[in-house]
Order: C-alpha cells, then structure tokens, then sequence
C-alpha cells in the first residue's frame, strides 16, 4: 500500500474513486472541481498491481472538514496511520459512517478529545412519494435578504453544530460566505411580513447531485407543516437550477426533521458519520 498526496495528473483516478459513491460524496467532489486536486489537499492510498499502474482505492481530504472516501478497508486503515503522525487541522470528520468508523478508530487517540460523536445520520434522496404539496412562497434568495438571512444563518449553524459559526472566523467572513451563495442561487427562502421563517442552502454540488444543508424553520413555527411543504419546494428549485439529483443528511434523533423531509418525498439511500472536535 502506497501513500501519496494526490496531484491534478490523478483527478482521474481520484473522480472514478468518488463516483461510485456520488450522492455521498457531493462534497468532496465539488470542492475538487471547485479548486483542482492539488488545492483540496487530497491524500490517497494505492494498491500495486503486479506491474500496471497502482490502483487508488481510498482517499481523505484534509480541509476545514477531513473527508474519507473509498469503503476500502486497508486503504483506510493505511491512511489513518499515515493521519495519526499528523496534527489535526480539521473541525471535523465527515463522511460516510463505514468510513469514517475505521479512520476513526485508528484516529481518536491522537486526535481527540471531540465535542460530539453523530455515528447514525441517514443521507436522504429526493424522489420519493410526497405526502405535502410544495409551498409556493418559497423563492430564491437576492441580495436584497442577505441582512435578514444573516441572524437565523447564524442561527441555525449554532443549534445544529453547537457553537457559534463566528468561533475562529469574522463575522465579515461568514457573511462573505452567505452572500456567495446567495449570488450564485443557492439560498432558498420563505418570507412573512419582511421575516425570514424558513430558509435552506445548497452548500455544495455536482453537475448532477446537489446536498441542501442549513435548513431553518423560526422556532414559533415549527410543528406545523411549514418545514415539509418548504423542503419540497426547495427540492423542485434546486433540481431545477443546481443539479437534478437533491440530497441531504440528517441527525437520527432529529426526529421532527426526518418526519418533514420523508413528507417532501426524502427517503434513506445511506448513513453518514460526523465527529466534531
């Protein structure tokens, strides 16, 4: 098993890797195509084959999220060895759970200690029976709303995450990040009386798969069907104008959105893991 970090020479092998597990590895994918294998700081683990090229078969990202891709065992495993003589730079590890649990292993007792273990978030595809019709009021953010959509952002990074998305970045920095996203269409909003009560990101995408995260419902609304009929109309928005196939994941015991996103046609296709530090 070699160990390497990946080049732009390998973003072939590096796509074939990651296309067997598109829906799952949206982000991976789109940060690649986004700034080119060198920059994403991919390492990678090959097999020899007795004389042909070596062959890819598991790979990690290290960015703001250290990301494993691959579901190959020893590939995995000589990668967190190869991680666990580095010092961590991460926030945390995404992936999905079959990779992560091995890196992991190798991993927490060098890296740790951790904020929170999610082992069991289901990742949901769209496409299934609906048992709500779309909201028509949701529209596509301007950036008009970026100074109403900064506080719930804000709010909804610190609920799901718990802390605050302004620990080690500006506040100038992250509403840089909102507004990039707003211009490039993938903020998607529902407003009463000039009040943002929901609103949902595309945070990152494929030409065929996007991954909506950052889904909002102002608290005095919720229970009330509001989540569900927006979801589904982000879901027609966003196959629309970002990429056709819609995905996201979710916390198992998030139990009042998983019943919402089932509502909007979402059904389970996988299991992603986070551990964040």
């Amino acid at each position: 098993m070699r160990i390497s970090r990946l080049t732009d020479a390998d973003s072939g092998a590096l796509h074939s890797l990651l296309q067997q597990s598109e829906v799952a590895n949206c982000f991976f994918l789109a940060r690649v195509a986004q700034v080119g294998v060198l920059r994403a700081q991919v390492w990678g683990a090959w097999v020899d084959r007795n004389g042909l090229p070596d062959r890819l078969v598991s790979a990690v990202m290290l960015a703001g999220n250290v990301v494993p891709a691959g579901s190959d065992a020893q590939g995995i495993a000589a990668l967190a060895e190869w991680l666990a003589g580095r010092q961590r730079t991460g926030s945390s590890v995404v992936g999905l759970a079959r990779d992560v649990a091995p890196l992991w292993e190798a991993l927490g007792a060098s890296w740790g200690p951790v904020r929170d273990c999610r082992w069991h978030q289901p990742l949901m595809v769209a496409g299934g029976a609906r048992s709500t019709a779309p909201d028509a009021r949701v529209r596509p953010a301007t950036v008009a709303d970026i100074e109403a959509l900064y506080p719930p952002t804000v709010a909804m990074f610190t609920e799901e995450v718990g802390v605050s998305p302004l620990v080690g970045s500006s506040e100038a920095a992250y509403r840089g990040r909102l507004a990039a996203l707003v211009r490039a269409g993938r903020v998607f909003l529902l407003t009463t009386d000039g009040e943002v009560v929901f609103k949902a990101e595309v945070a990152a995408a494929t030409r065929q798969v996007c991954q909506v995260q950052g889904v909002w419902v102002q608290p005095d609304r919720r229970g009330l069907g509001l989540g569900s009929a927006a979801m589904a109309a982000v879901v027609d928005l966003a196959a629309a104008s970002v990429a056709p196939v819609v995905s996201l994941y979710v916390n198992e015991y998030n139990a009042a959105a998983l019943r919402a996103y089932r509502k909007s046609g979402f059904t389970p296709v996988d299991e992603m893991a986070s551990i964040l530090f």
